[in-house]
């Protein structure tokens, strides 16, 4: 009995001595505070590479950083979390409340600056320079190419025919071409518009031998406002001009040295307009205004306009009769002066007729501004014409001429000398007088002498509703 009785103490015993191990084991395994699932999730992240720090009693376990979705992530750079001790409580994108709403806040932001970009793409500038070309042109033209921006120049007569190679430059480049008349004198210009018409005139005669083309814009010097009445609109108007005024006037010629700061500032007061006329000058003494000029385009681009270039077709900008222009009671022109002057005036800028050539069994069709009609004559750019035909051209740069090679043929075109060089098949070499002129890189020739030349006589002309043809042997 005695024996039974300790026997059972002692199992007690063992099985006492059995918990406490087992207690002392699970601490020495977790560590303070730790539970086995603590240990699983350790184990786990040990096993999967992490790179979490051993757990130690004196260690506690550092807050488990988890990986963001991509949505989070773009929001938490968007609001970045604030550091511990900033006053301000950590942001967490996956689970504040106010994520969302800022996410769809900022997304209606972008769709209303889309909105607004597009809208303000719609917006036009129009950059125009008056009384060049002079010295100070080249260094605009670099500018406007270097921008990729294209400009008005509204030229005067005397400044292109002494400068004819920074005209072709302004054309060559794309830009718009308009008249300014010829010297610019106020005095003459408005002392009646037989002189004012004479100068527009002169100054488009002397374009259109430099370019090739009739300058339909024309801007009155000093604007006009207080120079043009009533007459000088209506008798440009019925000539098929346009008379183009501006909107925005950049002060550059107020006064003599005009700063560009000052240039700048006049230039973009009015950044709210759809439509913006900005009078320049590219005349002798505007260094400043080309100095201006790359900030300009900046601050117009930066505003979202685009540039465009003034024609015809655009709307026409003037400013009202003033009560003094109305009040000079000029001379009005005659009507047989007008009917002479202003009425086949308008048959210039007509829609024209295409030119069919009808050479031999060949035939091409020029378009209109493919050839000149002047005094009766048809003028046609050499290398389309002959190539269009079947022929061949070079160009020999020494001495501005082209060789053509046509219907068993040497042609040279010389526009120094003004004559064509004609050696026939047998070696015999003929000369003939022509009128041979370079506009911008191409050489235009009389019709009929390029034709006589080259063997194909012409054999009829003739004109109707659809077009105009000439038939050749």
């Amino acid at each position: 009995m005695k024996e039974s009785r300790e026997n059972r103490i002692r199992r007690f015993m063992i099985r006492g001595l059995l918990v406490m191990a087992v207690l002392l084991s699970m601490s020495a395994l977790g560590g303070k505070g730790q539970s086995l699932a603590s240990w699983r999730t350790f184990s786990l992240q040990a096993e999967a590479g992490s790179a979490a720090s051993l757990l130690s009693k004196n260690n506690p376990p550092e807050v488990q950083v988890q990986d963001l979705p991509p949505a989070a992530v773009k929001n938490a750079e968007a609001a970045p979390l604030q550091p511990p001790g900033s006053g301000g409580s950590a942001y967490t994108p996956a689970t504040d409340p106010q994520a969302t709403t800022l996410q769809k806040v900022s997304a209606a932001a972008g769709n209303s600056n889309q909105e607004a970009k597009h809208s303000k793409a719609t917006r036009v500038v129009y950059l125009t320079f008056d009384d060049g070309p002079s010295a100070v042109t080249p260094r605009v033209l670099q500018i406007l190419q270097e921008q990729g921006v294209k400009a008005t120049f509204f030229v005067l007569g005397e400044q292109a025919a002494s400068r004819p190679e920074l005209v072709n430059a302004i054309w060559e480049q794309g830009h718009a071409i308009g008249n300014h008349t010829y010297n610019h004198n106020y005095h003459d210009l408005y002392s009646g518009f037989t002189e004012f018409w004479r100068q527009i005139k002169q100054t488009e005669e002397t374009v259109r031998g430099i370019t090739g083309v009739r300058p339909q814009l024309v801007r009155a010097p000093g604007g006009t406002f207080g120079h043009f009445d009533n007459t000088y609109f209506y008798l440009l108007k019925q000539a098929g001009y346009e008379v183009m005024d501006w909107t925005v006037d950049s002060g550059d010629s107020s006064r003599r040295g005009v700063p560009a700061a000052e240039i700048l500032q006049h230039s973009v007061a009015d950044l709210d307009s759809g439509s913006v006329i900005l009078l320049l000058h590219d005349g002798s003494g505007h260094e400043q205004s080309a100095k201006a000029l790359p900030a300009i385009i900046e601050r117009y681009k930066a505003a979202g306009y685009e540039f465009g270039l003034l024609n015809a077709q655009s709307e026409p900008v003037q400013f009202r009769v003033s009560a003094q222009a109305a009040a000079l009671q000029r001379v009005k022109p005659s009507k047989a002066w007008i009917s002479a002057n202003i009425v086949p005036n308008a048959e210039l800028f007509a829609p024209s007729k295409p030119l069919a050539l009808e050479v031999g069994r060949l035939e091409t069709i020029l378009k209109p501004g493919e050839y000149n009609l002047r005094n009766g004559q048809y003028f046609v750019p050499l290398r389309t014409a002959v190539e269009r035909l079947g022929g061949q051209v070079g160009w020999d740069k020494a001495t501005r001429s082209g060789q053509v090679s046509w219907n068993g043929r040497t042609v040279t075109v010389n526009s120094k000398k003004q004559q064509i060089e004609v050696v026939q098949p047998d070696g015999a070499v003929e000369l003939k007088t022509a009128e041979i002129q370079l506009i911008g890189s191409s050489l235009w020739v009389s019709l009929r002498d390029l034709l006589d030349a080259t063997g194909h006589p012409p054999l009829a002309a003739s004109v109707n509703a659809e077009e105009r043809r000439v038939k050749a042997f």
